[in-house]
């Protein structure tokens, strides 16, 4: 008989324990780590990680890696590049030295985030309305307040 255990993290979200991979608070990994289900570290980790779902880095673990996810909620330290795919959330005591790369990303007050961000999948509102102002030329004192015509 199989039974599936899920459970919720602090914030609420569901984790399938049966396709899960949790690394454990005693346990340190070296190398490639790359799993089709979510990955839960709590230990520490040297070398690289890869998921095509979910990557939770506990308040307590270390990972020393490149990492790739689609999502990605961080809590601890990550010495290395992230690239998350959809959202990257860093707690309050996330600390994060590398470059990241995502589509959508919360840094919570106390958080320390030392590297460079890419936004990717995103449009800018000025990209947007590029193309309508494109070849019109406005004249800067035209329908604004507080400017005034030479006429007046």
């Amino acid at each position: 008989m199989l039974f599936m255990f899920k459970t919720n993290d602090e914030e609420g979200r569901e984790f399938n324990d049966a396709d899960d991979t949790v690394i454990g608070h005693s346990i340190k990994i070296e190398g490639d780590l790359v799993s089709n289900g979510s990955i839960i570290v709590e230990g520490e980790v040297t070398g690289s990680v890869a998921t095509e779902q979910v990557l939770r880095v506990g308040e307590k673990a270390k990972v020393k890696a490149e990492v790739k996810a689609r999502e990605a909620f961080v809590s601890g330290k990550v010495d290395g590049n992230v690239n998350v795919s959809d959202k990257l959330e860093l707690s309050e005591t996330a600390e994060v030295n590398g470059d990241i790369q995502a589509r959508v990303l919360t840094i919570a007050a106390g958080a320390v985030f030392n590297g460079k961000c890419t936004m990717t999948g995103t449009t800018s509102v000025q990209e947007e309305s590029k193309p309508e102002k494109e070849g019109k030329k406005e004249d800067a004192s035209e329908d604004q307040p507080g400017m005034f015509s030479e006429d007046e």
